[in-house]
């Protein structure tokens, strides 16, 4: 038996009673999701700047403001509506900022595929690990490969 879907044309009332499916081109993100592309777009920035980032620390300040706009929001109205919860202003430049990190150590580390990759250089790349103020996270920043093969070059020269 042939499982085709029928295809016709919508009468009159089936037109006026016909409510259309909500394009997700065109979704509305809540302020959760806004925050998500917000937190990965600096992440990606401070990574651009050779900067650690402090996600953890990010994401606990936007639960602590979610946390209590939605109370408020439970204690006056008796339920909470997604869209009424206006996203927030963070000054994401205090996570990255170096003032608020604390270096606990540096070095350099051997990387094996640049020095596969490039015969004849014993490539080693460069890490600082740093500790965000108040908590217990670390991070690591490391040097992007073709510096370090320019350093390697520099160096057997």
């Amino acid at each position: 038996m042939d499982e085709s879907p029928i295809i016709r044309s919508p009468t009159e009332d089936e037109r006026r009673d016909f409510i259309p499916l909500v394009d997700p081109k065109k979704r509305v993100k809540n302020t959760k999701e806004l925050f998500e592309d917000e937190i990965a777009k600096q992440g990606q920035e401070a990574a651009k700047k050779k900067l650690p980032f402090a996600e953890r620390a990010a994401r606990n300040d936007f639960n602590d403001y979610y946390r209590n706009i939605t109370q408020q929001h439970v204690r006056k109205y008796g339920y909470v509506k997604p869209e009424e919860i206006k996203p927030i202003k963070m000054d994401w430049a205090k996570y990255s900022d170096l003032k608020n990190f604390e270096v606990l150590a540096e070095g350099e580390r051997f990387d094996e595929h640049l020095t596969k990759v490039n015969p004849g250089l014993s490539v080693m790349i460069k890490w600082i690990r740093y500790k965000y103020k108040d908590y217990e996270n670390m991070y690591e920043v490391h040097e992007d490969g073709p510096s370090a093969i320019n350093r390697a070059r520099k160096a057997r020269e």
